[in-house]
């Protein structure tokens, strides 16, 4: 994968890690893009955390943390989308999922979000995305990536394959009496 020079941009890096088999991770900066996001977030949530976290928290969720103006106040916050976007050969482009990354004080980089549909998991996809944000730190000379996740969420096993431990366990309120019950996953990279 080729990373561009140290001081690239968000969108230039991105270009640059475009994979020649389909993938690109578009920066989210347009109304459409948040839209697209909000929309994605929806779906998946709806399909994947329904059956982990119940209805209600995830209704919860989804109107406070996952539609557009919760997003957009996150990237006025200083958090970094991108769509992720599969190419098929010779068709259309498709969004099939997103993410969010918020460089933290220190050498720290926060992926607050990683989400792709259903049918783009368990082909290599997480592991090529993850690839693009490790790239992201490395670009920025940052030595931790972490985030957080459901510690029922399968997940956990694959971030652990792709090099994450449990740093901590972390018992969150996030208001409407729901909690998160997460794992507070780390990884060190190399420089």
């Amino acid at each position: 994968m080729s990373i561009g020079p140290a001081h690239s941009t968000p969108q230039q890096f991105a270009e640059n890690t475009e994979s020649a088999a389909d993938l690109s991770f578009v920066p989210v900066t347009s109304s459409e893009q948040v839209a697209a996001v909000a929309a994605l977030a929806h779906e998946i949530w709806y399909e994947f955390y329904v059956p982990l976290i119940g209805r209600a928290q995830v209704d919860y969720m989804v109107q406070k943390f996952q539609n557009a103006p919760a997003i957009r106040a996150q990237i006025d916050q200083g958090y970094e989308y991108f769509l992720v976007r599969r190419t098929a050969a010779g068709g259309p482009a498709s969004d099939i999922g997103y993410c969010a990354v918020q460089q933290q004080p220190g050498r720290g980089l926060f992926l607050s979000k990683f989400y792709l549909l259903h049918a783009a998991r368990g082909a290599g996809t997480g592991r090529r995305c993850m690839e693009f944000i490790e790239g992201l730190a490395r670009q920025r000379e940052l030595s931790l990536l972490w985030l957080t996740v459901n510690k029922g969420n399968p997940s956990v096993q694959a971030y652990q394959r792709l090099g994450f431990r449990i740093a901590a366990e972390l018992v969150m309120d996030i208001g409407g009496g729901f909690v998160m019950d997460d794992y507070r996953m780390e990884k060190t990279l190399a420089s």
